[in-house]
């Protein structure tokens, strides 16, 4: 293509040959941990209904024939939910890099790689989140007060409290939205994680806010931007108040159905608390997760427990644990003889494990060997046990894709610059009964 004459459809064509495969790569094999789930391209419809065994069917007895009884079974309601990523490319940079393939690509290689990094970054966000799209919440209590004006040279700075600060949740260049009034109280009146606030300025672009900065250290982000509810807390002796949270921009319980979800109501359901039913079946024995707070170290014993108790309540034994980075350190440590390297294989057999090379380790609970995976996006304080059969992405047909329903991929912005748009649409589908959740572990 060497002195081919630029236009819109040429960069259009090449961008798709390259980067359609890759961003299929990115979602099928980005993460190793969610790199095992199946993915499934058959959503259709508004919403999904299947039919979930809640028991065994049939009847048995001994002496005389059984009785016969009809089988346990609800349906779950799947509704579609949406996940975007976006690369803005400068229109005069892309017509100099127009006369050869190599110039192009070497153009687009870096912001398309860094948006198809991004997206698997949030995947993986909403694969261990709650859906509310929460980044962090105040506490009401112990965080210094909110300072600034949310101008370039004195940007808002908003600190949390040390148990409500998650740093992996945080990237500069996102944007973002303040949230109020949540009450943790969904439609029904149930208990809801996150639920029951509003997010400032809606859907419009009027309230977001751009992080510039994040400080571990002292638990704080700094946001451009204008909120006037950050900005009534300013010079107040009150610190971000339990019932306000910082979201993802215009995201705000529109993140698909992640683990904490089925954690948090499966939690609240054996402290006898009412909680919203999980797509839509009602949360019972039959219908949670497995969730133990440890409030102590990590052990062997206490993993094996945990595997034992999840198999003995569904019959299947775990497939993987997740954890974060202070607890896989710890799981090294724990018995040099119980643990050994392997290799992680994706779920789609198109993409063999030597492409990828991403390396767990190996360890023997009594229920046998099983890969131990650490995840940025796993809390320092939890590990989850996790039964990759009964987890699913449930996608529209075509799956996650770069939008070019309009002829292009790139589509004007309004400025002299050109946006391309990766979208996937559909529902994450965990079958609570089948995992484990171990949280408050010491670090």
């Amino acid at each position: 293509m060497s002195g081919t004459a630029w236009s819109l459809s040429t960069q259009s064509d090449r961008f798709k040959i390259k980067y359609g495969k890759l961003a299929d790569k990115v979602f099928n094999a980005g993460n190793p941990i969610t790199m095992q789930i199946s993915v499934k391209n058959d959503f259709v419809g508004k919403s999904m209904i299947e039919d979930n065994p809640l028991g065994f069917s049939g009847s048995v007895g001994s002496r005389v024939l059984p009785k016969s009884n009809v089988g346990n079974y609800a349906n779950s309601t799947i509704t579609s939910k949406k996940m975007y990523a976006t690369v803005i490319v400068d229109r005069e940079s892309m017509k100099a890099s127009s006369t050869t393939e190599g110039a192009f690509f070497k153009f687009m290689d870096k912001p398309v790689k860094d948006a198809m990094e991004s997206f698997d970054r949030n995947k993986s966000r909403v694969f261990f989140g709650d859906g509310s799209a929460v980044l962090g919440r105040g506490k009401g209590a112990g965080p210094a007060d909110i300072t600034g004006v949310g101008s370039v040279g004195s940007p808002f700075v908003v600190t949390f409290a040390v148990d409500t600060f998650f740093e992996s949740n945080w990237e500069e260049k996102d944007y973002v939205q303040v949230v109020t009034g949540i009450t943790d109280l969904g439609p029904n009146a149930k208990f809801l994680p996150n639920a029951g606030g509003a997010a400032e300025g809606g859907d419009t672009e009027t309230n977001l806010l751009e992080v510039v900065e994040v400080n571990a250290a002292t638990f704080s982000v700094k946001l451009v931007g204008t909120s006037g509810a950050l900005a009534t807390l300013v010079g107040s002796t009150d610190p971000l108040p339990a019932t306000t949270a910082i979201v993802m921009q215009r995201s705000y319980q529109g993140d698909m159905s992640g683990l904490r979800l089925a954690s948090s109501l499966s939690k609240q359901f054996d402290l006898a608390v009412a909680v919203e039913d999980l797509y839509g079946i009602p949360v019972q024995r039959r219908w949670r997760m497995y969730y133990k707070n440890v409030a102590g170290p990590l052990t062997t014993a206490k993993i094996n427990e945990a595997a034992i108790a999840i198999e003995k309540r569904c019959g299947k034994a775990v497939t993987m644990i997740a954890c974060s980075y202070e607890q896989f350190t710890k799981l090294l440590d724990l018995s040099e003889t119980q643990k050994r390297y392997t290799t992680v294989s994706p779920a789609n057999p198109a993409y063999k494990k030597a492409q990828f090379g991403f390396e767990a380790v190996e360890y023997m609970t009594t229920t046998g060997p099983v890969p131990i995976i650490a995840d940025r996006m796993v809390r320092p304080k939890e590990l989850w046990l996790l039964n990759k059969n009964y987890i699913e992405f449930r996608l529209r047909p075509d799956g996650a894709k770069w939008a070019d329903e309009d002829g292009t991929v790139f589509l004007r912005t309004g400025n002299d610059s050109y946006e391309a748009t990766y979208a996937c649409y559909g529902e994450i589908f965990v079958s609570p009964g089948y995992h484990g959740h171990m949280d408050n572990l010491d670090l």
